[in-house]
């Protein structure tokens, strides 16, 4: 699985890891994902994260620090809510129908596990809904890919900022084509893009 992820998405787990050290744990849990999420500032997850006001500053006076021995050096072994966080990430990579896997992904499977004590913690600092924060991540993944796929620059974005409502009715529409939400809105913009769109 490990060999799927992005640069941003490994680099998260030594963060995680590093996070784990730090804090004198010798487990790498959920909560240690959230952090190397945050402290990947590459990676899209911190993007959606730092937009809501959430940063390591303010998860960091959260999370205890253990006590006695330092953490081990070598290799911290990961919970079973943490395992299956990275292996639920696969599958909203297949969802997206993306190939690799990013830290938006792992963040969308963080979210979902809303039981582990990453969800709890993050839950207790994000001014909105788990839901919100879902429906923005995905909308700043399909813009992202949109532009990257048109060949747009960035000064381009701005035309693609969508509601959540708005955001809403496409997911719809695109599960009902069976489509990836990025496949349909590509198709939806080049069909008005060609010449005679909208006209008899």
């Amino acid at each position: 699985m490990f060999e799927r992820f992005t640069d941003q998405a490994r680099r998260t787990v030594v963060l995680a890891s590093d996070a784990a050290r730090a804090h004198h744990h010798d487990y790498l849990g959920t909560e240690h994902i959230l952090f190397g999420l945050i402290r990947e500032r590459d990676g899209a997850a911190a993007r959606s994260l730092e937009s809501f006001g959430v940063s390591a500053a303010v998860l960091d006076g959260r999370l205890t620090t253990g006590h006695g021995e330092q953490a081990r050096s070598g290799h911290i072994p990961f919970t079973r809510h943490a395992k299956r966080i990275l292996e639920q990430s696969l599958r909203e990579t297949s969802l997206l129908g993306h190939e690799r896997i990013g830290t938006e992904q792992i963040l969308l499977a963080l979210i979902d596990d809303r039981e582990s004590t990453g969800a709890r913690l993050l839950r207790d600092v994000l001014p909105v809904d788990f839901e919100q924060l879902r429906q923005h991540i995905l909308r700043q993944v399909t813009e992202h890919r949109l532009t990257a796929e048109l060949g747009l620059g960035p000064t381009h974005l701005t035309n693609l900022r969508w509601t959540d409502a708005e955001h809403a009715l496409c997911v719809a529409a695109a599960a009902e084509a069976g489509q990836p939400l990025d496949a349909w809105m590509r198709d939806r913009i080049l069909d008005a893009a060609r010449p005679g769109a909208g006209t008899e």
